[in-house]
């Protein structure tokens, strides 16, 4: 009880939900993005059986959407039209073929599962990115980004997180039951 008062202090101002005016009616609360491609799709792809890349989530606040993500060289958000723009522009840099898409639940989160996942995933916010967990095998510092967004959604309770052993790839099978795939953001 003492850690369910504690969550509700904690997010009193800041309780999720799905917008009242939809700033992106197609994306919601939890929308993954995946990218395919790019400089590391060669050793993701010897690693995982994976040509998936990446991962990154968006969740609203204030009924604004969020992307949460785990880069180089420390975890963060930013907000989806920042984001859109930050793509785009690495998509035209990129020496190599990338695409993104986007995966999103086939049914709306709770207020209780937003609740837990924002909690969790700004907690991480500032947390190193490392891929040394994977290599290791092996929780360490920092963390890479199959292993905080699978982390995040594992607080909504729909799944359960294989932490350092995480890859986009496995992330996004897992979500395939109660996600449906988008095109790009």
């Amino acid at each position: 009880m003492r850690q369910l008062t504690l969550l509700l202090v904690l997010c009193l101002g800041c309780t999720p939900q799905q917008p009242t005016i939809p700033y992106d009616a197609e994306l919601r609360d939890g929308t993954v993005i995946f990218w395919e491609g790019g400089l590391l799709v060669k050793p993701i792809l010897r690693n995982t059986d994976s040509d998936i890349t990446h991962a990154a989530i968006i969740l609203y606040r204030d009924d604004e959407p969020w992307v949460y993500e785990a880069v180089p060289p420390r975890v963060h958000r930013m907000p989806l039209a920042d984001y859109r723009k930050v793509m785009a522009e690495r998509l035209r840099e990129s020496r190599r073929p990338m695409s993104w898409y986007t995966m999103q639940p086939t049914s709306a989160y709770t207020s209780h599962e937003l609740i837990s996942m924002l909690v969790y995933a700004d907690s991480q916010l500032g947390r190193p990115y490392m891929l040394r967990g994977w290599w290791k095998g092996r929780e360490v510092r920092g963390i890479f980004c199959s292993q905080y967004i699978s982390n995040i959604i594992e607080q909504s309770g729909k799944i359960k997180s294989d932490h350092f052993h995480e890859s986009p790839g496995s992330l996004r099978m897992k979500l395939s039951p109660f996600y449906g795939e988008l095109s790009a953001p």
